[in-house]
C-alpha cells in the first residue's frame, strides 16, 4: 500500500526544519528525496520511521493511521513495518554477521524460523556463508549488504535508506548503487531513498523528490525533473545547467525573440543541447562565442565559453577539440530553452 504524507511539519527551537508537507510514496516504487545538507529530507524519513514526532500533520500507510498528530496516535517505530539503513551501517560491533540480521526479529520469529529467515537474508544480499564474521572483518560493500538485510529480513512494508552510500569510496559506491536497486527490486520492496548526490538520485529511482530549506520544490521521474525543471534550484542543482539573459541583442541566429522575455528574467538550457553546427530545418537561436577553455573527458570535449552579452560562461560539449580562443558561433534550438521569471541565486 501507499505511504501518504500530509501537512507535516517540523521545528527545532527557531529553525523550520520541514514546513507544511505533502508527499506519496507509492508502492513498489524507488523514490528519492533529493537535496543539500539542511533541507529537510532526513528529518523527514526520521518522522515517518517515528524517530522524531512531527509538529503537526499525518503519516499513514494506505487506511492505517501511524501518526495523527502531538497528543494522538503515534505508532511507535518497532510496529510501523518499516526497515531502516542508515549512513554508518549502524552495526552492531560485538555481534555477528548472524546476530545483526537476527536483532529485529529475536521477539517475533520461533528459533527454526528465524534462522532460516536469517539466511535466506543473507543468500540474497550475497553473504551466505560468512554468517559468522564480525563487521571487523568485512569490507565496507559488505558491511552495508549486512544492514540492508537487516532491514530487509523483517519484511517492511516500506525500507529508508539514510545517505546508505556516502560512507564509501568512489568505485564501491558506483558498484553498490547497481546493487542496491537491484535488491531492492528482485525482492519487490518499496523504498525512500535520502541523498545529496544528483547521480545516485537520477539513477536509481522510480521517482525524484527535490528539496531546498524544507520544502518540496518538484517531484517527478528522474527525467522530468531534469529535463522540465519546474524551479530555478531543481535546475541548477540536478545536472549542467547554461543561463542566458532573455532579451539580448547579441544573438547571431534567425530566430531572435522566440522567447518572450520580461524584465528579471532569464532562461536555461542544457550544454548537451548546444551544438557547433545548426540542423537544417530546425529553429534555433545562434551565438557569437569565445573558448574559454577545453577538457578533455574521454567520450568527448568539454568547452568552456563565453556568449557576446551573456553574463555566464557557458558549457558545450563536442566530439573533436576546439581550439582555446577561437571564436564560433553555437546553435541552440528553440525548444530547449527553458524560461523562468524569477531567477533566484542564477549566478551565485
Amino acid at each position: 500500500m501507499d505511504l501518504y504524507i500530509r501537512g507535516l511539519g517540523k521545528t527545532f527551537g527557531s529553525t523550520t526544519a520541514l514546513h507544511p508537507t505533502d508527499l506519496t510514496v507509492k508502492q513498489g516504487k524507488f523514490t528519492t528525496l533529493l537535496g543539500p545538507s539542511g533541507c529537510g529530507k532526513t528529518t523527514l524519513l526520521r518522522m515517518i520511521a517515528g524517530l522524531e514526532t512531527p509538529d503537526q500533520g499525518t503519516i499513514s500507510f494506505g487506511d492505517e493511521v501511524l501518526f495523527a498528530g502531538p497528543g494522538q496516535k503515534e505508532t511507535p517505530p518497532h510496529k510501523r513495518g518499516v526497515g531502516m539503513v542508515f549512513q554508518d551501517f549502524a552495526l552492531w560491533p560485538h555481534m555477528t554477521v548472524f546476530e545483526n540480521v537476527a536483532f529485529g526479529l529475536r521477539t517475533s520469529r520461533r528459533t527454526q524460523e528465524l534462522r532460516e529467515t536469517v539466511m535466506e537474508a543473507l543468500e540474497k544480499v550475497k553473504l551466505g556463508g560468512m554468517e559468522h564474521r564480525y563487521p571487523h572483518q568485512l569490507s565496507g560493500g559488505q558491511q552495508q549488504r549486512v544492514a540492508f538485510a537487516r532491514a530487509a529480513a523483517v519484511q517492511p512494508r516500506l525500507v529508508l535508506f539514510d545517505e546508505p552510500l556516502s560512507a564509501l569510496d568512489a568505485v564501491l559506491r558506483e558498484e553498490m548503487r547497481v546493487e542496491m536497486i537491484s535488491l531492492v527490486r528482485d525482492m519487490g520492496l518499496t523504498a525512500l531513498y535520502v541523498t545529496h548526490d544528483q547521480i545516485e538520485a537520477m539513477s536509481m529511482s522510480d521517482e525524484v523528490v527535490v528539496m531546498q530549506g524544507g520544502r518540496i520544490l518538484q517531484s517527478g521521474t528522474p527525467e522530468e525533473v531534469y529535463g522540465q525543471p519546474a524551479d530555478p534550484f531543481v535546475a541548477r542543482f540536478i545536472g549542467k545547467s547554461n543561463w542566458l539573459n532573455l532579451g539580448s541583442e547579441d544573438r547571431a541566429g534567425s530566430a531572435q525573440g522566440s522567447v518572450e522575455a520580461s524584465a528579471g528574467s532569464a532562461a536555461m538550457f542544457r550544454p548537451e543541447h548546444l551544438r557547433l553546427e545548426p540542423v537544417q530545418g530546425e529553429s534555433y537561436e545562434g551565438f557569437e562565442v569565445e573558448v574559454l577553455h577545453v577538457s578533455y573527458m574521454g567520450d568527448r570535449y568539454e568547452l568552456h565559453i563565453r556568449a557576446a552579452g551573456q553574463q555566464q560562461v557557458w558549457t558545450a560539449y563536442h566530439h573533436s577539440r576546439v581550439g582555446e580562443g577561437s571564436r564560433l558561433t553555437v546553435y541552440l534550438p528553440e525548444g530547449r530553452i527553458i524560461p523562468f521569471a524569477v531567477p533566484a541565486g542564477i549566478g551565485e
